[in-house]
């Protein structure tokens, strides 16, 4: 019945209910103010909240279009130096800004802005961070994105003059173009890879080193091909442009708009307005100036440039309104904050002498036009964007910087302030895991006061300023801790759909998109994870998001790229060299003992915390056996020496027997899988205390779609194998005393059920006691982390998830997890 029901709400209209709405069509506010929405669209604007409407009631409020900014650079923020900024911007990975990227485009979502124009991007970012956004991943606006920007050698949209031998140059793949025929090409290599719009670089800029501000940086021949190659594919063109010569010569060529315009004469804005060609004059320059502390934040060519910018741009915006160009509002937000420059641009363009519904009208209807979105006003069949600001912005503009409420295609992101979390909390059970001692605690209370545990047991004082949270009949246990995952990815039952779109798949759209399967993880009470392996540092990326505060997951440790050899399991697939590009050393794909040090080397050069290695054959991998090594003694032996001498633990893969037997020699600190050890190899794990993580739920997964015939003859053939001996190995293991960890593989199973993995180890011969252990106590010493969690205690980090009734009478209660809290705050209730 509950899903019934949500599906039969999902189907009701909203009606969205204020004292007022602007009507951007008429630059008017009418009373009262109502938009009834149906799906994605908006159904009615004005009369009567029908019967079975789910009403959002925003009281003394206006009612606005989303508001649309035709010039972002979403995935970049300038900082407090130049310098700083640019040296993260060489040290940083695609992955890792992209998160960044994430966090820009959520803010820009809440301050009321559903739809972007991105307008120039590197290493792909705009196109995975778009990806995300479509896909429900990263909340966002809606974008229409460049990737590139296409100009010439040495011109605004190249790079710093960095030595050519130091930062690699840029090509025509990444916009940089000399020659009308190479230019056409650098506009088809965006639009293949889903530009919606072109951007060229008409002129210098201010923000780079090596140009004139205002020289034209591209030929009339050079242009005219760009411009027709964008509107044969469909796209319009946008010019970057501050000079007068070079803004005539877009003009010419065809363009759609010319962003910034800064030193624009009459004549040229003349021409633009019979044209029809649109100008973003952006960033909207404030009324006091330049801060005072601008030249000590840009070197002395820049700061000259803007000075010269900002005393032409007063005289160039009068003429524009002069002479009627039609503006289309654009902050330029990257070279000011995201979500804060956006709204401030609007008011600043009524403090330089628009009425606030022009201004409004340039952020709604008119930049709808530019960019062609079926959006920028409050009508029937547009898209529901929808938001909401308190009193009446016709009367104070500054109320748009007040965003209360957002809706994007019918989807409420923001519906008023979002509460505080408290800093003192007392969680309340009848139960609680003793996870050192295995036992349960009755009548217990665990206070927490920040992101740490201050007291837990029975007979606890709860502070007074506490918020106490009441559980009842349930058991507290420290977060659970997966120590095997692999959060980039998840797998699909049709093998060859997920094959190809995980190598369509770019980096920045892969480590975004995990933000799904790792919150989703977190919900289902881990807390902490280990992942064992990820293409193009995809996890080291993901890691960065939760770091930061920007996405929900467990704390993780990441491997980065697995360690294995020619044609083994961490190799990809068996494509020719001219189909697939090999992977090499760096990607740990190594052949002698040497190369295999140096293949950790590069693992930990950029911020790996375990290293995993492929010491024999896997399951899902399409040409090796499933057992036999794949490493050598002397290779494992030089790849658990170098990671110890770096003070990080080995986790192997391994199936095989043999293989096994020398990844412990080498003194591996984890054996992940396992399904054919022996008992003597079993024996002597425990003898050295190395951990054996069985991965129960990978197997039984891979047994599921062998029998239904959705994987790959020999893949099936090796994962019934698998499934037929795994069970057995567990049960000897759990018998003869071996350190037994708990994890999953995740990611060939789907996110989120990880705690299943408990209710088989207990199926399989562990007590429920044991299980938990596993999940808590021992993973936390194999992720070198027992001194602050896995266990509820003072002083640990406040990982705490509850579970309904006695869990050691009922372990399957892991999988029904009520309450998550992470670091003190919660993330999760009942």
């Amino acid at each position: 019945m509950i899903p019934i029901l949500a599906l039969l709400l999902a189907a009701n209209p909203i009606a969205l209910k204020a004292a007022r709405m602007f009507d951007a069509r008429t630059g008017v506010v009418v009373q009262p103010g109502l938009v009834l929405v149906e799906g994605q669209r908006i159904a009615r604007v004005g009369g009567a909240v029908p019967a079975g409407a789910q009403v959002v009631d925003l009281g003394d409020a206006t009612l606005l279009p989303g508001l649309i900014d035709a010039h972002t650079h979403v995935t970049f923020e300038a900082g407090a130096s130049w310098y700083r900024d640019s040296m993260d911007l060489l040290l940083r990975w695609p992955t890792e800004q992209a998160q960044y990227a994430a966090e820009y485009a959520r803010r820009t979502l809440e301050a009321g802005f559903t739809t972007i124009r991105d307008l120039g991007a590197y290493d792909s970012l705009d196109l995975g961070l778009s990806k995300a956004i479509e896909a429900g991943a990263v909340p966002g606006p809606r974008m229409i994105f460049a990737l590139a920007a296409i100009g010439s050698r040495g011109g605004h949209a190249d790079l710093d003059p960095y030595p050519a031998h130091r930062v690699p140059p840029l090509g025509v793949e990444r916009g940089i173009c000399n020659g009308p025929e190479e230019c056409r090409a650098a506009v088809r290599w965006q639009t293949k890879y889903g530009a919606g719009v072109i951007k060229f670089m008409a002129s210098g800029g201010v923000l780079s080193l090596g140009d004139p501000v205002d020289n034209p940086q591209l030929t009339q021949a050079e242009m005219d091909a760009i411009v027709q190659e964008a509107h044969a594919w469909g796209r319009k063109a946008a010019a970057h442009c501050h000079g007068d010569a070079p803004a005539k010569r877009a003009v010419q060529a065809g363009v759609d708009s010319i962003e910034h315009g800064t030193f624009l004469k009459p004549d040229t804005l003349a021409l633009m307005q019979r044209k029809g060609v649109f100008l973003m004059p952006g960033p909207i320059q404030d009324p006091a100036g330049l801060p005072a502390d601008f030249e000590k934040k840009f070197p002395p060519a820049i700061v000259e440039k803007a000075r010269a910018a900002v005393k032409a741009w007063p005289e160039m915006l009068r003429n524009a309104q002069r002479v009627g160009v039609r503006l289309a509002f654009g902050s330029d937000a990257g070279v000011g904050m995201h979500g804060k420059t956006n709204p401030e641009q609007v008011t600043f363009l009524v403090r330089w002498g628009m009425t606030p519904a022009q201004a409004l009208q340039s952020a709604t209807v008119t930049a709808a036009q530019l960019v062609g979105v079926d959006a920028g006003s409050l009508e029937a069949g547009k898209l529901a964007d929808v938001i909401a600001v308190p009193g009446d912005p016709l009367r104070d503009i500054t109320t748009i910087q007040r965003v209360s409420f957002v809706m994007k295609g019918g989807q409420i992101f923001l519906n008023g302030a979002r509460p505080a979390p408290p800093q003192k909390l007392a969680l309340r059970a009848a139960h609680l895991f003793d996870s050192a001692a295995g036992a349960l605690v009755d009548g217990a209370t665990v206070v927490i006061e920040g992101e740490r545990i201050v007291a837990a047991g029975p007979n606890v004082a709860v502070p007074p300023d506490a918020q106490v949270i009441d559980l009842g009949n349930s058991t507290l246990l420290p977060g659970l801790i997966d120590a095997h995952v692999h959060l980039t990815n998840e797998s699909q039952d049709d093998f060859a759909k997920a094959y190809v779109e995980n190598v369509m798949r770019f980096p920045t759209e892969e480590t975004l998109t995990a933000r799904v399967y790792a919150q989703r993880t977190l919900l289902g009470g881990i807390t902490a994870a280990r992942i064992l392996g990820a293409p193009d540092l995809t996890d080291f990326g993901l890691k960065r998001g939760i770091e930061l505060g920007f996405a929900e997951g467990p704390r993780l440790l990441v491997a980065e790229h697995p360690i294995g050899s020619r044609g083994g399991h961490t190799d990809g697939s068996p494509a020719p060299p001219g189909h697939l590009v090999p992977r090499g050393v760096p990607e740990g794909i190594c052949s002698g003992a040497d190369q295999c040090r140096d293949a950790v080397r590069w693992q930990l050069k950029y911020g790996a915390d375990v290293i995993k290695i492929a010491i024999s054959g896997g399951v899902l991998s399409l040409t090796d056996p499933v057992d036999v090594p794949q490493l050598t003694a002397d290779e494992t032996a030089a790849i658990v020496s170098e990671a110890h001498a770096w003070r990080r633990k080995v986790a192997a893969h391994c199936h095989g027997d043999e293989a096994a037997k020398i990844a412990i020699a080498a003194g591996v600190d984890s054996i992940e899988h396992g399904s054919f050890l022996k008992p003597e190899t079993l024996t002597e794990m425990k003898r050295r205390g190395v951990v054996y993580v069985p991965t129960l739920m990978a197997v039984e997964n891979v047994e599921r779609r062998a029998r239904e015939k959705k994987l790959p003859p020999l893949i099936a053939e090796k994962a019934m194998a698998a499934a037929g001996s795994l069970a057995k190995t567990f049960q000897t293991a759990v018998k003869l005393g071996v350190p037994i960890g708990m994890g999953t593989d995740s990611g060939v199973s789907h996110h989120g059920f990880n705690a299943h993995e408990i209710t088989l180890m207990v199926k399989n011969g562990m007590t429920a006691a044991q299980a938990l252990q596993a999940a808590t106590v021992v993973d936390a010493r194999l992720l070198q982390m027992e001194d602050r969690i896995g266990m509820l205690a003072p002083g640990y980090l406040a990982d705490v998830i509850a579970v309904p009734g006695n869990v050691l009478q009922d372990p399957t209660a892991v999988e029904r997890v009520t309450l998550v809290v992470k670091g003190g705050r919660v993330v999760k209730r009942p």
